[in-house]
């Protein structure tokens, strides 16, 4: 988690219910669905007692979403907002299709549309999706207008190492499909599979990427 200069944690992670489901063995419950309502309960409960903590943002981390876009229209969604019921905080979730892992293809398919479309109707307020590593196009982000969008502009991985006029132009373009002020630059799932100091190269080309791209867009 991260915290401000107070010490209070300012965002928070919990796992998703569909990607728990994914990741566990069912001897118990009739099907996924409803052992995806129990995982969302349990989580939900969870979330509160971090909300009571006073954290700004909790992020449901849900990278199955991508695998799986059929159920996620069927019940995803819905376990989803269970999980973020009755929180004062702001929420995300994120979306990915995985770390890259050598030897390991990643199942990267056109999920996206169908799952950023389902999302625009979800109780999330922001989603943190993968674009660079998976490259997708910034405009997939017509179907989510409401909602703020941490875009994945920098892949994480150390055999890619991105341009700052290349995330520049990454970021002018997606806000060409929604508010500027609702996008926030990102890594595509976090870095923490390099080492410190590619990590600090990718920030640093992300951060100069966003700067270029504010003045292109007038800020």
């Amino acid at each position: 988690f991260l915290k401000n200069e107070t010490d209070k944690p300012i965002k928070m992670t919990l796992p998703g219910p569909m990607t728990v489901v994914d990741s566990t063995n069912n001897n118990f419950y009739s099907s996924e669905e409803e052992m995806a309502f129990a995982w969302a309960s349990a989580i939900n409960k969870e979330a509160k007692l971090l909300d009571d903590l006073g954290v700004d943002i909790i992020q449901f981390d849900e990278p199955a979403f991508s695998r799986y876009p059929d159920k996620v229209e069927k019940w995803g969604i819905e376990a989803l907002d269970q999980c973020v019921s009755g929180l004062k905080c702001s929420t995300a979730v994120h979306v990915c299709y995985g770390y890259p892992q050598p030897g390991l293809l990643r199942p990267v398919n056109d999920s996206y549309e169908t799952i950023i479309a389902l999302l625009e109707q979800s109780k999330i307020d922001q989603l943190a999706l993968e674009f660079e590593g998976a490259n997708l196009a910034p405009k997939l982000l017509k179907n989510c207008p409401s909602k703020t969008v941490i875009f994945g502009c920098v892949f994480n991985s150390d055999e890619v190492m991105e341009k700052p006029h290349s995330v520049a132009k990454r970021l002018c373009e997606a806000a060409e499909f929604i508010d500027p002020m609702k996008i926030q630059a990102a890594p595509d799932c976090g870095l923490v599979m390099m080492n410190d100091q590619t990590a600090l190269q990718k920030l640093s080309i992300l951060v100069e990427g966003a700067d270029i791209a504010r003045k292109n867009l007038g800020f």
